[in-house]
């Protein structure tokens, strides 16, 4: 095996020992915690609430998300408790089947203003300097049935420009001759999985997955900016495979993934990936978790040549604030390439929210200051990548079902050449891109969930 770069073995050093860490799972979405503690469903990453019973700690988690939100969860242990089953226990009363979906539409300004409306590499909101409907979302879930063996099942439909964004990089195995497989293939799928849970809670689950790693989704009315970070588009949004999870008891969970590898419903090669997860809960309040990837993301299969990814993130989340951060690593050699260089990336974010005021109509704000290095330019395509960003919203709760949001952007990246589409500057080789971004986005989205059937005693 080649020597491993010295700035790689360093880096791996210090981030190797926070996979070891008792971390849970940090409410990458908007119902972590619902799932956790079915009876306080306030939203790990979502900016909306209602008010809680009379006399109750007001930094309890006793407020609900948007309808749905949990079914944009991220992996969690008990994957479907969702908002409206929180409030169904309180009622003594559990409905295990939801359907659901949403509208995001949006105007963006882009002070670069590209010719052809493209936010560089950007899957989530990948249009700007016009009116875009950004992406439309049904779904159908059948949520687990606490404390008893039942089934579980989940289903969504997608269209948009952020779902052609989402699977634009699916691979086709086989190129020119590849059959049934690709973007055109998969981009109207969101969800899709099918599986068990037993009565102890451990969940079983294959088909395709929302990947537990990082803070937010890709669903965008569930994050508490609008915009999601560099490192969440860096990273899979979703998995295609084998899930298991089990929780040993409230606190603590681990979880087994046997996946097809990197964000692919199709597979690059003939060898599965894996990923182990630990989550630690130690309040409905406080969330930590920790995941390691490891696995062949190119034709090349050895073990020399396997991609390994750490992230390690927590939130803090009561109806005042919340705050979040993580810290990822990635490696991966490329094996394909003259002297076989190793690949090195990381990343870290901050996450804030507070509430600003309202109750049953909310006014919240958001911030995100966030730093990505892409060493070898794997990730975002250019060598030497260094991106800073912040990131600013204000989340307006009009009703429950209407989300009202306008968010300031600004990215930096310190290459020389610049990295931002600008003008006619629109071909990824283009030597005149911008190197600073600002950038304001004005959203809005209707949310609706509807939760139906019984639990058989």
């Amino acid at each position: 095996m080649s020597r491993t770069a010295p700035s790689s073995r360093i880096l791996w050093t210090l981030a190797l020992p926070l996979v070891a860490l008792p971390v849970p799972a940090l409410a990458s979405s908007y119902a972590r915690l619902v799932q956790e503690v079915p009876a306080s469903p306030r939203p790990a990453t979502g900016p909306t609430s209602v008010p809680g019973p009379p006399g109750s700690d007001e930094d309890a988690i006793t407020t609900k998300a948007l309808p749905g939100a949990d079914s944009a969860t991220r992996g969690d242990a008990s994957a479907g408790v969702a908002s409206g089953a929180a409030v169904d226990a309180q009622k003594e009363v559990f409905r295990p089947w939801e359907v659901g979906g949403f509208i995001d539409a949006n105007y963006s300004y882009n002070s670069n203003l590209p010719d052809n409306h493209v936010n560089r590499l950007r899957s989530a909101v990948p249009r700007t300097g016009e009116f875009s409907l950004n992406l439309v979302v049904a779904y159908i879930r059948r949520a687990a049935i606490p404390g008893q063996f039942s089934p579980t099942f989940e289903f969504a439909l997608q269209a948009g420009p952020a779902a052609n964004a989402l699977m634009y990089y699916e691979p086709t195995p086989g190129g020119d001759a590849s059959r049934f497989a690709g973007v055109e293939v998969f981009k109207h799928i969101g969800r899709a999985n099918v599986g068990f849970t037993t009565k102890r809670g451990t969940e079983v689950s294959i088909g395709m997955h929302l990947s537990p790693i990082g803070i937010g989704i890709h669903w965008t009315p569930f994050n508490w900016n609008y915009t999601v970070s560099w490192e969440l588009d860096g990273v899979p949004y979703y998995f295609a495979g084998l899930k298991l999870v089990h929780k040993f008891n409230d606190r603590h969970g681990l979880q087994l993934w046997v996946v097809n590898g990197w964000q692919t419903l199709a597979d690059v090669n003939k060898a599965p990936s894996v990923m182990l997860g630990y989550t630690f809960t130690p309040s409905p309040r406080f969330n930590l978790a920790s995941f390691a990837y490891a696995g062949p993301d190119q034709a090349d299969i050895r073990l020399a040549a396997w991609r390994l990814y750490s992230d390690t993130q927590f939130t803090y989340n009561v109806d005042r604030f919340g705050i979040g951060g993580l810290f990822d690593i990635g490696s991966e050699r490329l094996t394909d390439q003259p002297d076989r260089p190793v690949a090195l990336w990381t990343t870290g974010a901050v996450f804030t929210r507070w509430r600003v005021m309202g109750k049953g109509r909310t006014w919240d704000m958001a911030a995100r200051p966030e730093v990505y290095w892409d060493r070898d330019g794997r990730i975002y395509g250019v060598p030497n990548n260094l991106l800073v960003g912040a990131t600013y919203t204000n989340a307006v709760r009009l009703t429950e079902n209407l989300l009202v949001r306008l968010e300031y952007r600004y990215d930096h990246a310190a290459l020389n050449q610049g990295y931002f589409y600008r003008g006619p500057a629109i071909h990824d080789d283009d030597p005149k891109f911008a190197r600073h971004q600002h950038a304001v986005y004005f959203a809005v989205a209707g949310v609706f969930a509807h939760r139906f059937g019984r639990a058989r005693q």
